[in-house]
């Protein structure tokens, strides 16, 4: 049984538009997100305006129960790829048809990071993608929406609207440019269960917005290039937040939330300040380069008991994909870690652009070196290429990351390592650089018929100067900066962090971060 706080009821008769905020994933990866939380609490805070959740698998509203069928908005929050197929899903029990061609009804909208970068595999079910952050874009969209007679029928008078795809239209991607006027949820919804599959993946805590974006300049992450610059809320605003959230919750646990959390630049008297608070203090990720051992020590005073570190790689790899951590670093870090009676979880990849069976092999020792500092965890995932960053151009060979993955686990015998799979990293691959050709195979997928035959005719890598499916999204890039990463890559050179040095111009416009 599943009983929650701070759920919005209103009376359908008495709003103008009924919205579905619709996760694709499961319950517990729902709530631990935060973007999830913030268009629930954006668009409640309208009188006109009944936001319901839909959560997979559940084929009703959490609110009222209602089918999907039954909303003037439907707007998919989708995080990773291999949610695609869930999409079709969700709309197929919620009686609609999946491609947009075909079905009558309700407008389907999508956001988050994956078609923010490359909206294009799911363009023929999807009417209108959101690119980039919410909160600039959702009331001029439902406004919009309000003033048609048929929105379905009218997509082009969206596509003025800065941050909003209608597919073959340019679209330029929006952000909060002040955080301390973003959204910050404050009666965050609640959930008490002895169903373990209620249970939320951060925890029954309470989700606080620290910043957007960072500006590490890994060359792997798509994040990182999707959203910056980077953006902190002010102290004394998160102090405030955190304050009327565990009033509204009754929650004394709290999990820092932000691409970069732990480069917060006072993230020392964030961290002190919530614990005087009465807060149990936690991060889903911390940056190797910026842990210190008092952050640790207050992390660890305020309950933590497991850091998760990315060393992603040796060190040599880790500079050419731009996250030059020294083994050294890694090391000190861990070992602070664990002598503070902590468990360390960490994150490699393989299959980097000119990684050797020599690299492989020093990853090998590394990670034998790094299990005997104490309670050490690790996870290695296939590196995929990812839309708008300096692998985009690259191919993914399955049978090669299989041969990688295959060797390390030999290596790694009687270690507590998760290996990832090969086969859903090719899938992956597919699904965020492929184009509108790619929708027909997510279909036969969704149906149970695709085979990995399928996924391999349609995975390959570009030429520099190819034309590429998400041309036409902004992101805010410098047109040629990707170019430039890339070429530097090739070139086993570095950028530079511009918080520490001179800014480097990555965006089109000035940057006052």
């Amino acid at each position: 049984m599943l009983r929650e706080y701070n759920v919005v009821v209103k009376d359908p008769r008495f709003v103008d538009v009924r919205v579905a905020s619709v996760y694709p994933s499961f319950y517990g990866v729902a709530m631990s997100s935060l973007g999830y939380h913030i268009i629930y609490d954006f668009l409640n805070s309208r009188e006109d305006i009944w936001c319901e959740r839909f959560i997979y698998p559940y084929r009703g509203s959490f609110e009222s129960s209602s089918l999907l069928r039954d909303f003037d908005i439907i707007s998919f929050s989708i995080h990773y790829e291999e949610d695609y197929f869930r999409v079709l899903e969700m709309l197929h029990r919620g009686g609609l048809e999946p491609r947009k061609g075909e079905r009558v009804g309700p407008l389907v909208i999508a956001g988050g990071p994956t078609v923010t970068a490359n909206p294009l595999p799911l363009a023929d079910f999807v009417d209108l993608f959101v690119i980039g952050e919410a909160e600039p874009v959702l009331d001029d969209l439902v406004d919009t929406f309000m003033g048609l007679d048929d929105p379905r029928g009218a997509l082009d008078e969206f596509k003025d609207i800065k941050g909003v795809y209608v597919p073959d239209n340019p679209a330029e991607r929006v952000i909060v440019e002040d955080m301390d006027r973003a959204c910050h949820p404050i009666r965050q919804i609640v959930s008490e269960s002895d169903d373990p599959s209620f249970k939320p993946a951060l925890g029954h805590s309470f989700l606080l917005g620290v910043s957007r974006g960072c500006v590490r300049g890994c060359r792997f992450c798509m994040s990182g290039y999707l959203y910056r610059p980077k953006r902190e809320t002010s102290l004394g605003k998160l102090f405030d937040v955190a304050e009327r959230g565990k009033k509204a919750t009754g929650l004394d646990t709290i999990s820092l939330i932000g691409a970069a959390a732990s480069d917060y630049s006072r993230i020392d008297d964030l961290c002190e300040g919530l614990v005087d608070m009465g807060f149990r203090v936690s991060m889903p990720s911390l940056r190797i380069e910026s842990v210190t051992e008092n952050l640790l020590d207050v992390l660890a005073n305020g309950g933590l008991k497991t850091v998760t570190l990315a060393p992603e790689s040796t060190w040599k790899i880790r500079r050419r994909l731009n996250k030059p951590i020294s083994d050294d670093k890694v090391f000190e870090v861990t070992r602070m870690a664990t002598s503070k009676d902590l468990s360390v979880k960490m994150y490699f990849l393989v299959g980097a652009p000119g990684e050797t069976l020599d690299d492989l092999k020093e990853l090998a020792d590394l990670i034998r070196a790094l299990s005997r500092l104490g309670s050490v965890k690790f996870s290695i995932n296939p590196l995929v290429p990812k839309p708008h960053t300096p692998l985009q151009w690259e191919a993914f060979n399955l049978d090669d990351m299989k041969d990688r993955m295959s060797f390390l686990k030999s290596k790694l015998k009687g270690l507590p390592v998760k290996m990832g799979s090969p086969r859903s990293a090719l899938i992956q691959h597919v699904l965020s650089t492929g184009g509108p050709e790619v929708s027909k195979l997510i279909e036969k997928a969704w149906q149970g018929k695709a085979t990995l035959r399928d996924w391999r005719l349609k995975s390959r890598g570009r030429k520099l100067g190819d034309e590429l499916p998400w041309r036409k999204i902004d992101v805010g890039l410098r047109d040629d900066f990707i170019m430039e990463e890339y070429l530097k890559m090739k070139e086993d050179k570095l950028t530079s962090y511009c918080e520490l040095d001179s800014c480097y111009r990555c965006l089109k416009r000035t940057c006052e971060s």
